[in-house]
């Protein structure tokens, strides 16, 4: 879960100034989400371009009546390659709406059926949009809607469009002043944090990697003391934030 209770950015101007005072990815991230779910959002996935980049997705959710939190959780990989959206997203220069990419006649049967479980799980309908960084380095953002409407207003949507080019602007600036030596990972364990981010299991790692889960297992908590977080997620959040999770990865057997 991630709680927002140090950010409350409900402007441009003061998601500029929190993003601004974001020394890490996590409180750069909570800056992001506690701007947007007063915004009508109540769900945030994040896709870099490199297939080295997780695909996280963030829901708000009330767990009881009064403490409704963000609760992240990776997107599969694999799914993923049968979505249409961020391909179609990358193309356009404003948000693309989900509902209209599950009309586009060019959609394969494999694209169509993610558009109609998507639509099905999330039926408020919601955005894809892209943001641009240093160096090409590019990600799509998808915001969900917490319920349904009519389409948003032109200033809606280059304000949400605004807000997620600045919060993407200064995760640039992080990962760039930091290097995988400032967390103090070995090159093993970075390339078991990659594929933790990826979503993979202790024991595909080890099949991954023609290791034991006993030292996969090991290895994990070494990097989660290193990064002192206590879950994957968290781990994955830093590791991103550290540039740690952003070379090219070859596809998994």
């Amino acid at each position: 879960m991630i709680d927002l209770n140090q950010h409350s950015p409900k402007t441009l101007d003061e998601l500029v100034q929190c993003c601004q005072d974001a020394m890490t990815a996590a409180s750069l991230l909570a800056c992001g989400l506690a701007y947007y779910q007063p915004h009508g959002i109540d769900l945030v996935s994040y896709h870099g371009d490199s297939t080295g980049a997780p695909a996280i997705l963030y829901r708000y959710e009330a767990t009881d009546a009064e403490t409704p939190r963000w609760h992240s959780q990776f997107l599969d990989v694999e799914t993923l390659r049968e979505s249409p959206v961020e391909a179609i997203a990358r193309q356009q220069v404003l948000p693309v709406y989900w509902s209209a990419v599950s009309k586009e006649a060019r959609l394969t049967r494999d694209e169509r059926a993610y558009m109609d479980r998507l639509l099905g799980r999330y039926p408020n309908d919601g955005i894809s949009l892209k943001v641009h960084g240093p160096g090409g380095d590019s990600a799509v953002v998808g915001l969900g809607f917490a319920a349904k409407q009519a389409r948003l207003s032109s200033i809606a949507l280059y304000k949400l469009l605004c807000a997620a080019q600045i919060a993407h602007l200064r995760y640039c600036a992080l990962a760039e002043s930091q290097s995988p030596r400032d967390l103090g990972l070995s090159p093993r364990e970075i390339e078991v944090l990659e594929w933790i981010a990826t979503g993979k299991s202790n024991g595909v790692i080890a099949e991954i990697l023609g290791i034991s889960p006993h030292t996969v297992d090991t290895i994990v908590r070494r990097i989660f003391a290193k990064l002192d977080v206590n879950d994957r997620t968290t781990a994955a959040i830093r590791g991103l934030g550290a540039g740690l999770l952003r070379r090219p990865k070859d596809k998994a057997p």
